[in-house]
Parts: C-alpha cells; sequence; structure tokens
C-alpha cells in the first residue's frame, strides 16, 4: 500500500515507509526481494484522481514549484472539507489521463519533496514510489478472478465488481462501481498478479484500518497460488488522537517541522537511527502512545550512544536474520529494531547496525 501523493508525511507515514526500509533491507541480506512500491498504480483512484480534479476545478494553473509539503496538505483538507463528493462522471477525464501515465504537477512537486526526505532519512531507495510498473488490463483481472470463483462481475448486467472472500467470513468487497470506477484493490491486484509465478512469498504492508481489505486481497492471491503474508502498522496518535491526514492536525509534526534542531544537535546519522528506532520499536506494533518530540530526542539521544559504541563487525549478518523472521518468511522491522538494542553478545549488532544505516557516517 503506497503513500498517496497528496498529503504531508506525518509520523504514520513515517513509521510505515521506515518499517518498509527495515523490511527491505534485512530480508535482502537473506534472500532475493522486490519492493513492488508505485505511487502511480493509484493515480486512476478517486484518492488520488478525486484530488486532481479539484485542484484542476477549483485552482486551475496553480504553480506547483511555490509550494511546500504543508502547503499541498493544506489543499488536500480543503478537497475533503468540499460538502459532496465529486461524482464519477466529474473525474473520469482526470482517471483516464491518470492511466495513461499524466501526474498532477502538484503531486509531481510533493513527490520532489519527498525523495529529498528519504534521502535525508538514508532510505535504502530515495526514488521509492517513482515509476510505473506494467498493469494488467482491468478486464482481464476480473475475467481471471471470475474464473477461480474469486469474484462476482456484474458488468453484463451494468452493475458492480465485487472481491468475494465469504468462505473465509470476509463481505464481498466492491472493486468497480456500475459507472466503471475502479478503487485502489483492483488496481493491486493489476500489478501483483502478473508477477505471482516469480515469487514464493508476497508480503502485503498496510495499515490497520485496511485490515478487512488486505485480508481479502490476501484470500484471492492464496486463491491464486500464492504464498501471502500481511504486515500491518497501526496509525500514529498525535495529541492522543488517531485521524487521516484529510481531516488535518499534523501542523507541526510534518519532517520539515521537527528534524533540523535534532540533526544540528545530534548530527544526521543518530537522527535517522534515532527516528527509525523510536517510530518502529519506541511505539511497537500498537501504537498506543502519541508522538512527541520529548521521546523522539531521547531516541535520537539513544541512537547517537548505539553509533559511538559500534565495535567489531565484519561478520555476515544473513545466517543471523532469519531469527527474526517470526516464521513469516521476512524479516520483522520490530524484531530487527529491538535487535539493533540487544546487549546479548550472540547478536551481531554492529552489523546490524551498518545494515540497518547502509553504512553512512554522514553527520
Amino acid at each position: 500500500m503506497t503513500v498517496s501523493p497528496t498529503k504531508p508525511l506525518a509520523p504514520t507515514h513515517l513509521k510505515y515507509l521506515l518499517s518498509l526500509d527495515l523490511i527491505t533491507r534485512a530480508t535482502s541480506a537473506f534472500a532475493d526481494i522486490d519492493c513492488a512500491y508505485h505511487h502511480a498504480v493509484y493515480t486512476g483512484s478517486r484518492q488520488v484522481a478525486g484530488f486532481w480534479e479539484y485542484l484542476e476545478r477549483r485552482h486551475p494553473g496553480i504553480d506547483a514549484a511555490d509550494l511546500g509539503e504543508e502547503d499541498i496538505g493544506h489543499l488536500y483538507v480543503a478537497h475533503h472539507s468540499e460538502q459532496a463528493a465529486a461524482p464519477y462522471a466529474m473525474i473520469r477525464l482526470v482517471v483516464q489521463r491518470a492511466e495513461e501515465g499524466w501526474v498532477h504537477p502538484v503531486s509531481d512537486r510533493l513527490l520532489d519533496l519527498w525523495e529529498d526526505h528519504y534521502r535525508r532519512l538514508g532510505m535504502a531507495d530515495p526514488s521509492l514510489g517513482r515509476g510505473r510498473p506494467e498493469l494488467a488490463p482491468t478486464d482481464e483481472v476480473i475475467d481471471l478472478l471470475v474464473r477461480h470463483d474469486a469474484c462476482l462481475d456484474g458488468r453484463p448486467l451494468a452493475a458492480p465488481v465485487y472481491l468475494d472472500a465469504t468462505r473465509k467470513g470476509l463481505p464481498l468487497r466492491l472493486v468497480v462501481s456500475e459507472e466503471g470506477q475502479a478503487n485502489y484493490l483492483i488496481q493491486l491486484l493489476r500489478e501483483l498478479i502478473p508477477v505471482l509465478p516469480r515469487y514464493d512469498l508476497v508480503v502485503l504492508a498496510h495499515d490497520v484500518e485496511l485490515r478487512s481489505d488486505y485480508r481479502t486481497v490476501a484470500h484471492v492471491l492464496q486463491t491464486l497460488g500464492a504464498k501471502v503474508a500481511r504486515f500491518e502498522v497501526p496509525r500514529v496518535p498525535l495529541d492522543g488522537v488517531r485521524r487521516s491526514a484529510r481531516a488535518g492536525g499534523w501542523e507541526g509534526y510534518t519532517l520539515d517541522a521537527f528534524q533540523g534542531p535534532l540533526i544540528e544537535r545530534h548530527g544526521l546519522a543518530a537522527f535517522r537511527l534515532g527516528l527509525r528506532l523510536y517510530l518502529v520499536a519506541g511505539l511497537g506494533r500498537t501504537a498506543q502512545q502519541s508522538f512527541t518530540m520529548q521521546h523522539l530526542g531521547r531516541w535520537v539521544r539513544r541512537a547517537e550512544r548505539l553509533l559511538s559504541e559500534r565495535t567489531g563487525g565484519g561478520v555476515d549478518v544473513g545466517p543471523y536474520l532469519p531469527r527474526l523472521t517470526g516464521g513469516q518468511g521476512y524479516a520483522d522491522p520490530y524484531r530487527v529494531a529491538t535487535a539493533l538494542m540487544s546487549r546479548d553478545e550472540d547478536v551481531p549488532v554492529a552489523d546490524l547496525l551498518r545494515l540497518v544505516t547502509g553504512g553512512s557516517e554522514e553527520q
């Protein structure tokens, strides 16, 4: 599940992205992996195309180059404040353009800002989300699912299309409306189904609120013969409240809002590691506590000590990392993050730190 390029990166998004980064770095040490993360896959969904239609209608000719991340976030909040969502007839043209590869300049600007963030955070792939994969035609995907009894196809009757995981006790999930509007789930399947034969395991990463959707997707992929695991990330509370970015409340909690003083005081390497440790290990699997600058500062100081104490090394961590999979076949980022703070002599902490930070000593 990609973070749609419509909003600022708040702590929830950063927890998700840095968890994916840990999964990618650690799992690649003992397995051949690919990370399927493309923003363009979902640009035809209402969440993105609806925002773009709003920008074209309400802010034609907007100069995206002058916008900051929070400026774009305020536009996104204003879009969702409209009393009624635009009917599909109004966004159909935008969806068609998105299917052809067009990206609204505001989202393109946001992706540039995010790439700067990814580089500053030391992400393994600083251009994460750029590019466009080959997608299977929607009609072919639906026909395949119908043949495997994983879909109810109402197209011949001008009715909706539903994913069918009722055998797993899950409700039918609409994926194409009677008007022909496809949602993000059918786009996801268009990306994944063509490449399923290449892989022994598919790991679906998503936030907790989408659990039902991704249980349905997992069932569909399993019906097609894939082995599937799911990795969930909770929303991080801000001031005691869990809310979607469309509701606002992220002001002062974006990366630009809090990174400067911490990097100046403790160095970039400590900030990178401390933010990972805090969001992944400190807030844990459930993120019950709110994100605070006080706690982030403590974790950055802890990361600074870890980096200064790092000695030894030269150990191949590949044989060790499968212990951190929890039997799921991929490195669990929570287990990796907590292992970095272990005092157990059997844990190759120095080499794990090099793996997680990419060996960067940049200050």
